[in-house]
């Protein structure tokens, strides 16, 4: 046999074989739920076709601070360098504030020069910028919305100067102005794939589409990508560094939540689980207005002054609904400054402190109810006797936090 005949034989048998290969594949994929915590779960999906139901979760927003007079009206979270940002939405100053993320007090406040605020909304942030959405909406008349764009270099001199993104959405074609009755205002969006991407706040229907964009300046048309039933008004939107999408907002009957998307198709966000949760009313929370993630699934939250509800910095943690499905499918380590083990768990956990200093311990189920909680000071290792406490087979969080920063890890307990 020449060598010529044998390799188009050779090539035609290996043809043959990913046929079979991926013919075998696709009679073994099954469509489904694939998240155990959701009411429809199937333990034969391969496939997560988006179609997960949840039971109603209530959950309460941790209260950091009340905020001071100069950001009562703040509309955008940012985090990132280990420093918390915000700004003031429509009619302020040009001007955004760094904020200590224990008491809510202003640390820095920077200039932004180039720029005018017509109606800031949100934040975003990648590796080397800071994103300023100019993109409030109330009337959906605006023909000039924005984005400016701002070196994070910069922020440490008190004035930066923002290059400028101009967009129209791709499909708006009316500009008839309907004060709180249209569904082209906008107030949420994030950096994330070299892409800015936006989420409307659709006062009629009461859904939010998501668009995409260049982060370059420049004049650009946000294209449309999909729509999803959000049940109420979307104020602010984050992406975590594992991929769990944060979206904040409230409803006309005064309750404040957040939808958490993961598990989802490439950059198609609402492809995959979508949880809603309830996070209470606004007489607890006040107006929620931003989130941003800082990491192991916890994040913040700020609301504005609503009528004489006060302005303020909250927090949350998200990890016990997303379970860890991350988008990436691998959990992405931080640098904790203790351990813990053994991992899974049963009669015992041992958490071994690393660092000098006071340090409160706690224990959550993944629904977020305490189960456990206690002091500790200096590094050595914590011994918790957890038989008393009757816990089920499951996911567990640890919080261990100081007057500066908060941990969380997950654990099994497996009898």
């Amino acid at each position: 046999m020449n060598n010529s005949l044998f390799l188009r034989m050779t090539k035609y048998f290996l043809l043959i074989l990913f046929g079979l290969f991926f013919s075998i594949n696709t009679l073994l994929a099954q469509p489904g739920c694939t998240d155990p915590l959701a009411n429809n779960y199937s333990s034969s999906a391969t496939i997560n076709d988006g179609s997960c139901e949840y039971a109603t979760t209530n959950y309460s927003l941790q209260q950091i601070a009340i905020l001071p007079t100069q950001i009562l009206e703040t509309s955008g979270l940012a985090f990132f360098d280990n420093q918390l940002w915000t700004h003031n939405d429509a009619g302020n100053e040009d001007k955004i504030y760094q904020i200590d993320t224990t008491d809510g007090s202003i640390l820095n406040t920077v200039i932004i020069a180039n720029s005018n605020n017509e109606d800031w909304e949100d934040l975003a942030e990648d590796d080397t910028h800071l994103y300023i959405g100019d993109f409030g909406n109330n009337d959906g008349d605006r023909m000039d919305l924005k984005i400016y764009k701002v070196l994070k270099s910069q922020l440490a001199s008190g004035i930066a100067t923002a290059e400028v993104i101009e967009f129209s959405f791709s499909d708006q074609v009316d500009f008839t102005p309907s004060n709180n009755n249209t569904d082209y205002d906008c107030e949420a969006f994030f950096f994330h794939n070299d892409s800015l991407h936006l989420f409307s706040k659709n006062w009629i229907d009461q859904q939010t589409r998501h668009y995409v964009m260049p982060s370059e300046p420049g004049d650009y048309v946000a294209q449309l990508r999909e729509t999803m039933n959000v049940q109420g008004l979307i104020t602010g939107a984050d992406i975590s560094d594992d991929g769990v999408v944060g979206l904040i907002g409230y409803n006309f009957s005064g309750v404040n939540i957040a939808w958490f998307c993961f598990d989802y198709q490439g950059t198609n966000f609402f492809s995959g689980n979508k949880r809603k949760i309830s996070l209470g009313l606004a007489l607890a929370n006040s107006q929620t207005e931003a989130i941003t993630f800082r990491d192991g699934g916890y994040g913040y939250v700020s609301s504005e002054q609503f009528a004489s509800l006060d302005a303020k910095l909250l927090s949350f943690h998200s990890e016990q609904w997303t379970n860890g499905m991350i988008t990436s499918l691998n959990e992405i380590e931080k640098k904790m400054p203790f351990k813990v083990f053994p991992n899974p768990f049963f009669e015992n956990v041992n958490i071994l402190l690393e660092k000098e200093g006071e340090f409160e311990i706690s224990l959550f189920d993944m629904h977020g109810k305490l189960i456990k909680r206690g002091n500790h000071s200096g590094r050595g290792v914590l011994n918790w006797d957890v038989n008393a406490l009757l816990l089920e087979n499951g996911f567990y969080f640890l919080e261990v936090r100081n007057e500066r920063n908060i941990w969380r890890k997950k654990l099994v307990f497996q009898k």
